[in-house]
């Protein structure tokens, strides 16, 4: 039962890290942050096995913080700009035809 909530422990901190980099980390870049990260990989590793099914098992117990990471990872696209107002046109600007009229002689 104590391997449960310290797998547990392990899932929600490592989960946290990467909510807080704003992206699902795979191992190497996880590594690249050994200063900062709150567990180390290899006891992480210890009790899930493999990188994958430690994120496998992060998704499906945790799904609210996996969601939140993935939100984080891609934020939703700008609103597109809206299109410039057509220019309108008065009867000022337009040309009135010109009649040509014909002199007899």
């Amino acid at each position: 039962m104590a391997r449960l909530r310290v797998r547990n422990e392990i899932l929600k901190a490592i989960g946290m890290f990467m909510l807080e980099k704003g992206k699902v980390l795979e191992k190497h870049d996880y590594d690249v942050f050994a200063n900062e990260v709150p567990i180390g990989s290899g006891l992480a590793l210890n009790h899930f096995g493999s990188w994958s099914r430690l994120l496998q098992t992060l998704e499906g117990s945790l799904p609210e913080l996996w969601a939140e990471i993935k939100k984080a990872e891609n934020p939703p696209p700008p609103p597109p700009p809206k299109p410039a107002a057509p220019k309108k046109t008065t009867l000022s600007t337009k040309k009135a035809p010109v009649k040509e009229e014909k002199k007899d002689e």
